[in-house]
């Protein structure tokens, strides 16, 4: 039986799930571990059904978590990418108390060493959800940094490299700030440069005009961390990477720049990708909606009818903007 010290060694009283009492949770986790891989596909589906529910994770999510990672760790266990998934939503859930959150989150500290080698799993789903849990603080810093940073540039997806780029930029050590430096320069993938950028912005790093120069030219590329990388998947680090970028960037002037090079495109993405990031940071900033007037003009002429209504938009928060100056 696979994890069958994990199991042995655990008290699974009081394990409760979403749906009940958790007396079965140990039923599931056995079939999980057992040899029958029918049984432990079934399993593995009906255990992510009950420790994780709408993002809300259990006292039994948390009794869980080391046999999880047992098993995702044996590289014959059967539905990996969905025990990824598993504990990733486990990861990041909402915990029903306080003890619940930090068990968890003493369960997350206690496994990053040992999952660390999965950066390089096989499996790419694997990859990509073990990126964002080594991602996450877990008092194994720089451990966590040399992982990410040293696998982040071989690693060829897309977003699976920009996920480590950004877990790389969300841990506070010394020898960040000269990795995603060094990771803004042209040799490296698109998505690995805007995901640099965002760090660098969001740590409140030195901004260079090589940050601006990486920032512009990977985004040129259109969406390169959410849904153009691959179907169905986003850059969970950011809901509006580009705008979050400018943004933290505070410079009201050089973000117009950007918006504006991406906004004149011909290629539809890119266009896009700047009406979105300039309508976000006028939302957050509008005060800078001055800097903004180039932009508005070229949304406005762009040749397609998707980009130009972006302008309306745009033309509601800097008129917004102008009322309150107006009022004042």
């Amino acid at each position: 039986m696979r994890a069958q010290i994990a199991l042995h060694d655990t008290d699974w009283t009081e394990a409760e799930h979403a749906y009940g009492d958790g007396a079965d949770t140990l039923k599931w986790l056995r079939d999980a571990c057992g040899e029958d891989s029918d049984r432990a596909e079934r399993a593995v589906e009906v255990l992510h059904s009950r420790l994780v529910h709408q993002g809300s994770v259990y006292a039994g999510s948390a009794k869980a978590y080391p046999v999880l990672v047992d098993l995702l760790l044996d590289p014959t266990a059967p539905r990996r990418a969905t025990l990824a998934d598993l504990l990733l939503d486990i990861t990041i859930g909402i915990a029903e108390t306080e003890a619940v959150h930090h068990e968890i989150r003493a369960a997350h500290a206690r496994a990053t060493p040992r999952l660390l080698p999965l950066l390089a799993d096989p499996v790419r789903e694997v990859r990509h959800r073990v990126a964002y849990m080594t991602g996450m603080r877990t008092g194994h810093q720089e451990l966590a940094v040399r992982a990410l940073g040293e696998r982040a540039l071989s690693e060829p997806d897309p977003l699976i490299a920009a996920a480590m780029t950004g877990g790389v930029a969300r841990h506070d050590v010394a020898d960040r700030a000269v990795w995603l430096s060094d990771a803004l320069t042209p040799r490296h993938m698109p998505a690995v440069r805007a995901a640099a950028a965002w760090g660098i912005a969001l740590a409140g790093l030195p901004w260079t005009t090589e940050a601006t120069t990486a920032v512009t030219e990977a985004w040129e590329h259109g969406d390169v961390l959410n849904g153009d990388v691959i179907e169905g998947e986003q850059w969970r680090w950011s809901d509006n990477p580009l705008a979050e970028t400018l943004i933290a960037m505070a410079d009201p002037v050089r973000a117009a720049e950007i918006c504006l090079r991406l906004a004149r495109s011909e290629d539809e993405d890119t266009a896009e990708c700047g009406a979105v990031a300039a309508v976000g940071l006028l939302e957050e900033h509008p005060y800078a909606a001055t800097a903004f007037a180039s932009v508005l003009a070229a949304l406005r002429a762009h040749r397609a009818t998707h980009i130009r209504s972006y302008a309306d938009d745009l033309d509601a928060l800097t008129s917004a903007d102008e009322e309150e100056h107006t009022a004042r």
